[in-house]
């Protein structure tokens, strides 16, 4: 219980996000050298890129908008970021 409560929020957050972004780039490359429909197959997650959230407050205006690119490197790289965070 005590160990548990040393492992902060932060670095979990911190691993899952490395993993994320290291796994969709190994996911990419391999999507490149092989014809496996296991690496090419890419599923997005958010919103639609041509239409964004835009709210116009005649000062400024701020265009919200957010889409995730996941592929079967996404799931490995959070599953090697799930490991390091429980390792340590």
């Amino acid at each position: 219980m005590r160990r548990a409560a040393r492992r902060g929020t932060g670095r979990l957050l911190l691993l899952l996000l490395c993993g994320l972004i290291i796994g969709t780039i190994i996911g990419h490359i391999l999507s490149l050298v092989t014809d496996s429909p296991i690496f090419t197959f890419n599923a997005n997650l958010g919103m639609d890129v041509d239409k964004p959230i835009t709210l116009n407050l005649k000062l400024f205006t701020i265009t919200l908008g957010l889409t995730m690119h996941l592929n079967f490197g996404t799931l490995i790289g959070v599953i090697i970021g799930l490991a390091l965070y429980f390792r340590s």
